[in-house]
């Protein structure tokens, strides 16, 4: 049994596709070293895990939502993606954008409103359907998400990276969060407040590799987002010599993402090709992609204590 693997809190059950015959195992570990041990097991494995943009909205199920989350997590393991915007009186919240208008039964700016009277509206799903679900906060979200979920967090101005380190270390949820960054100064500025968080950062080289180590940030916690369009499976390869696990985004709510044109071309094989050599996969489709690609079935070997 591999000792790096001990301590993970999921069954060993086969979840691949179709084949699943029950719930997926939890990608939530012990400990804050959890996630750096998961994706060191991935790249050694050469297996690849999802994160479901935006916690993975279907029909009924809105973006963000608690319900959602767990509606993914019932059909796929997956890393749930969320976003974070903050009320009026200060509380961070689980929001994509700037207003109410798209995703509530609300209108404004999300900022303009207090808690309590977010609370009060309903979610609409993606076909513009009003569901039952009310607008969570991040610690309810952290604190349901305990044991059973791992979340890369989505900062959205003006909440700072400081805001949302404070609400994982009240949760004590270093261990199963991700935070998402958009530069090599946010990684750094992420990793100085907060030396257990695994961080989600643009890498277009080695050498930014060498901007990170200079800058003191620990390689073992950074896992490189490598954009949208065209995959490098040179950079890929060259970061997992290093150590650094990669991803690659199929997402994205324009006709030309790489699930859109997969979806119109009826061919979900073509996963397979641009995602090889990435750990993770950013999608829209995570049900999907998980079942296109026979690298996620090996991900069993990284969940749970393997006899």
């Amino acid at each position: 049994m591999r000792l790096r693997l001990a301590g993970w809190m999921c069954s060993a059950v086969f979840w691949a596709g179709a084949a699943a015959a029950e719930s997926p195992p939890p990608l939530a570990g012990k400990g804050d070293d959890a996630l750096p041990v998961l994706f060191d097991c991935l790249r050694e494995e050469d297996a690849v895990i999802v994160s479901a943009h935006r916690g993975g909205p279907a029909p009924g199920f809105p973006e963000n939502a608690i319900a959602t989350f767990e509606n993914t997590l019932s059909q796929v393991p997956a890393v749930l993606e969320i976003d974070i915007m903050r009320s009026a009186d200060g509380e961070l919240v689980l929001m994509h954008d700037d207003t109410l208008d798209r995703t509530t039964t609300g209108e404004g700016p999300v900022s303009a409103q207090t808690l309590a009277a977010l609370r009060r509206l309903h979610l609409v799903d993606n076909e513009g359907v009003t569901t039952k679900h009310r607008i969570p906060t991040l610690d309810m979200a952290l604190k349901w998400g305990e044991g059973r979920a791992v979340f890369a967090l989505d900062r959205k101005d003006p909440i700072s990276y400081e805001d949302i380190i404070a609400a994982v270390e009240r949760r004590g949820a270093f261990g199963r969060v991700m935070f998402a960054t958009y530069s090599l100064d946010d990684a750094i500025r992420v990793a100085k407040a907060a030396p257990l968080a695994v961080i989600v950062t643009p890498l277009e080289s080695e050498g930014d590799l060498e901007t990170l180590r200079q800058a003191g940030v620990s390689l073992d916690r950074i896992i490189a987002w490598t954009g949208t369009e065209t995959p490098r499976p040179d950079l890929y390869r060259a970061l997992a010599e290093a150590g650094v696990e990669s991803v690659f985004a199929t997402l994205g709510g324009w006709t030309g993402s790489w699930d859109n044109r997969i979806l119109v071309l009826g061919d979900d094989t073509l996963y397979r090709r641009i995602t090889e050599g990435v750990q993770l996969v950013a999608t829209d489709r995570p049900g999907d992609v998980v079942a296109a690609l026979p690298r996620a079935a090996r991900a069993t070997a990284c969940l749970g204590e393997r006899p």
